[in-house]
Parts: C-alpha cells; structure tokens; sequence
C-alpha cells in the first residue's frame, strides 16, 4: 500500500504514515484540510471543534407550518409561521398581512446557543437563543412539529 501524500510504501495495517506524519483516514478538517485521525473531535492544527449531531441528514431536514388558529390568536394574522430546516440552517418565515411582507429568520445551526420549550394544552411555543443576535419565536405548533423541533434543537445544542 502506497501513502496517498508522499507515494511511499507504507504495511497493509498502518494507520499513519511513517514517512510524512500524516494520517491515512478519510477524515480531514474543512478548515486547514490537514488529515486526522478517524475518531477526531478536535483538529490538532487550527482547533476546528467537529460537529457531533447525533441526527442523520434526512432528519435535519422538514417542512411545517404552525397551525392556523394558533396564528390567528397570537400573532393576528391570517397566515401561519413557515418553518424549513436543512443540513445548515432553520429560516422561519412570518408572512404579513396579504404576504405584501415577510420576515424572514436565518439562523445557522452553529449560532444556536439554547432554546426554550413551552407545552401548551393545545399548541407550543418554541424560543431559539442565538449567539449575538436577537431571539427567534416560532408560535403556534402542533405536538408532533414541535416534538420533532425538540428533538433536533436538544442535539444541536448538545453537539455545539
């Protein structure tokens, strides 16, 4: 087996080249693109901390809207929240009046500092806290959108 790095001969078994220090995993950091080990937490060199969701990517993404009355009686308008998540970000949208505006939340998954879970007896309210920036509301889900929200903000927050 050659090093994919320096092309000399390495054993079948080894784990590090012996010849130009580097690491033969396929795990590489997205910063300083230096080889690491496979179970690295931490890069050795910039000190770029590796993300640790324990939620694979189909489940990172969903779609919603809160639920219509919900939004009716707490925020006064006739269209709900539209919530979208992918592998990046949330962005909740809050349509206005006629959709003639829109207010729009971007945060990034590596923002989110905590949130706030309130279970109500027929809707719930979830705060999303942000490093520097202001609060994010999402009024009005059902309990099974705000369950599943739950659940991907706890690992999230536990991963950062």
């Amino acid at each position: 087996m050659d090093c994919p790095y320096c092309k000399q001969q390495l054993h079948v078994d080894a784990l590090k080249c012996c010849h130009c220090l580097e690491y033969l995993s396929d795990h590489i950091c997205p910063d300083c693109h230096s080889s690491l080990p496979k179970d690295a937490v931490v890069c050795r060199h910039c000190h770029y901390r590796f993300s640790q969701i324990s939620i694979s990517a189909t489940e990172l993404t969903m779609a919603f809207k809160a639920e219509l009355l919900a939004s009716v009686l707490f925020r006064f308008r006739l269209l709900p929240q539209e919530i979208e998540t992918d592998v990046d970000k949330i962005c909740i949208n809050a349509p206005g009046l006629f959709r003639l505006w829109n207010n729009t939340d971007e945060v990034p998954w590596n923002k989110v500092a905590g949130f706030n879970y309130r279970s109500g007896i027929i809707w719930d309210r979830i705060e999303i806290e942000t490093r520097g920036q202001k609060p994010s509301v999402i009024l009005g889900l059902s309990k099974h959108n705000s369950e599943q929200l739950r659940k991907l903000l706890q690992s999230i927050v536990n991963a950062n």
